[in-house]
C-alpha cells in the first residue's frame, strides 16, 4: 500500500507516516481495489487540519479533521474514512439496477404493420432490366466480371455460340453457368 503525502507548514516525521500507514490499512479491508491513498496535513494556527483521500475502482471516499495534536486528527479522519467506506461497500454489495423489477406482460396481441424482407402471397418483380449479350470467350468474360460491379456476366461463348452467365460465388471462385437446349 502507498500512501502519498502532502504537507503545508508542518513536517511529518517517519513516526507519523508509520502510525498513517497503520490507521490506513483498516480501509483496505473493505476494498481491494485501492488506486490512491493521500494525505494531506496543514498547521492553521494551534490546529492541525487533516484531508484523507482513499481512491479506489468504483469508490471515492473523503475525510476532514481538526484537532490540537497531529496523531488525534488522523485517528478522528480515519474513523470517518471507515465510516465511509463501511457505507460505500454496502452500497457496492446491494446495488440493483435501476427501475426495479421487470413486469412481465402474458399475453400481448401482434400485429404486423409492414414488415421488411418478409412478403405476403406471391413474390414479385421488383426491378427490370436489360444486359446486352455480347459474343466472348470465357476469359473475357472473367475479365469483364473483375470490372463490373455487378455479381454476374451473361455472354455468347464464342467457341461454343451458347449464352453462357459467369457469377462470382461466396467463397471468391467463379462459376459459369452453360444452359443445355
Amino acid at each position: 500500500m502507498r500512501v502519498d503525502y502532502v504537507a503545508r507548514k508542518v513536517t511529518l516525521d517517519d513516526g507519523f507516516r508509520q502510525l498513517a500507514e497503520k490507521k490506513l490499512a483498516k480501509i483496505t479491508k473493505y476494498f481491494n481495489d485501492i488506486i490512491d491513498m493521500r494525505v494531506e496535513a496543514a498547521q492553521e494556527r494551534h490546529l492541525y487540519k487533516l484531508d484523507l483521500f482513499v481512491k479506489g475502482k468504483d469508490f471515492d471516499i473523503h475525510s476532514t479533521a481538526q484537532h490540537k495534536e497531529l496523531s488525534a486528527a488522523l485517528q478522528e479522519g480515519v474513523d470517518k474514512l471507515e465510516i465511509q467506506a463501511r457505507r460505500a461497500k454496502t452500497r457496492l454489495k446491494n446495488h440493483k439496477p435501476r427501475g426495479g423489477e421487470l413486469k412481465r406482460v402474458e399475453d400481448w396481441e401482434v400485429e404486423v404493420i409492414d414488415s421488411d424482407g418478409e412478403s405476403s402471397g406471391p413474390p414479385r418483380i421488383i426491378e427490370r432490366s436489360s444486359i446486352p449479350i455480347k459474343p466472348m470467350t470465357v476469359e473475357d468474360a472473367i475479365l469483364q466480371l473483375e470490372k463490373s460491379p455487378d455479381q454476374f456476366v451473361v455472354f455468347r461463348n464464342a467457341t461454343t455460340d451458347r449464352i453462357n452467365v459467369l457469377y462470382m460465388r461466396g467463397d471468391n471462385n467463379l462459376g459459369l453457368v452453360t444452359p443445355e437446349l
